[in-house]
């Protein structure tokens, strides 16, 4: 039987100093558990599983549906949690490639989106951050050595139903290389550097407040604070990790496509003014699977498009310069979605 709530204003308060927040999927990752585990609804902590507990599919799979994305843990099983994550992830990071290429594939990826979800927790240690770039290098090399779980992959993230910031970012990646593999205008180095750019492009929502992350109704401020994490991201990787200024400026400007797409949505139709910034193909490519995501999934502020839908947006914002690459990505989604 689960402990009482925490009613008193002092064992709450005490219990919110010490309770750590980690994303509910990290759950699999534990063990039997030291200390219960913690909701935070309505201004109260209330206990949804006690100490002692092994956490199981099913009983994760019910904090999901009762829509929390989050946990609070006591510190010691954070720890040992963290301990689990990243020791799955480098033993599995150097056996990628032995074994069932479906099953460690699909693995790996989730592993990677919970650690990311550290990373937003903690995006200035280098240990963490090296671990995550290394093993993401790593899996793109195997993504293109497994064209034909690609589509797979992608969709099994889907189903995780993880919280968008930390799911959004592999989820756009996923298919910016399968996409760049399909039309063999890219060789292999180009491909793993943009699968990259595009995978670390949102780590600079760690220095947003994260009740921003879900504002139903956010304002203009709070939509300029958002997408100011283009610039936090190439701050916080900028000689932190192996990647070339060409592809850090695509990481900055990776939300350059966003003025068209509010023109476009927008019921004003005001002219939007044009950036005197020429961006190439890479740029666009990054950009646009990162709004295609976006657009085709839930946000708490609107609910997601048809791929359809978003096709039509995205036709008007990339066709005029690049019409014979629109058509091909209008023939890839179909098949990738197909299968």
């Amino acid at each position: 039987m689960l402990k009482t709530i925490i009613n008193s204003y002092i064992g709450h308060h005490r219990l919110g100093l010490k309770l750590k927040p980690v994303l509910v999927g990290e759950l699999y990752l534990s063990g039997k558990l030291k200390h219960p585990v913690y909701v935070f609804k309505n201004g109260v902590f209330t206990p949804v599983m006690n100490e002692g507990t092994v956490p199981t599919k099913e009983l994760i799979n019910v904090l999901l549906k009762n829509s929390h994305r989050e946990v609070f843990l006591y510190p010691d099983d954070v720890l040992e949690i963290k301990k689990s994550l990243e020791t799955a992830l480098v033993k599995l990071t150097r056996s990628l490639s032995v074994g069932d290429p479906l099953e460690n594939g699909t693995k790996d990826i989730k592993l990677l989106s919970l650690n990311m979800g550290g990373l937003y927790k903690n995006p200035h240690n280098d240990e963490l951050l090296m671990l995550q770039f290394q093993s993401s290098q790593n899996l793109s090399k195997f993504l293109l050595e497994n064209k034909k779980f690609q589509s797979h992959y992608f969709h099994n993230l889907q189903r995780e139903n993880f919280h968008f910031i930390v799911a959004q970012p592999m989820l756009s990646s996923l298919l910016l290389l399968s996409f760049l593999q399909s039309i063999h205008l890219f060789h292999d180095k180009e491909i793993e550097n943009l699968f990259l750019s595009s995978y670390l492009k949102d780590i600079g929502m760690a220095l947003i407040p994260e009740d921003k992350y879900d504002v139903k109704s956010p304002t203009e401020r709070d939509q300029n604070l958002l997408a100011s994490h283009a610039d936090f991201s190439s701050d916080l990787l900028d000689g932190r990790v192996p990647l070339s200024k060409n592809y850090l400026t695509i990481i900055k400007n990776h939300h350059f496509l966003n003025d068209k797409l509010k023109e476009l949505v927008s019921k004003e139709k005001k002219k939007i003014k044009e950036s005197d910034t020429i961006y190439g193909i890479e740029s666009t490519l990054v950009s646009v699977f990162d709004v295609l995501v976006a657009m085709t999934n839930d946000r708490p502020y609107r609910k997601g498009m048809t791929l359809f839908q978003s096709l039509e947006l995205i036709k008007h914002m990339m066709s005029d310069d690049y019409p014979q690459e629109f058509k091909a990505l209008v023939i890839f989604l179909k098949q990738f979605y197909k299968n």
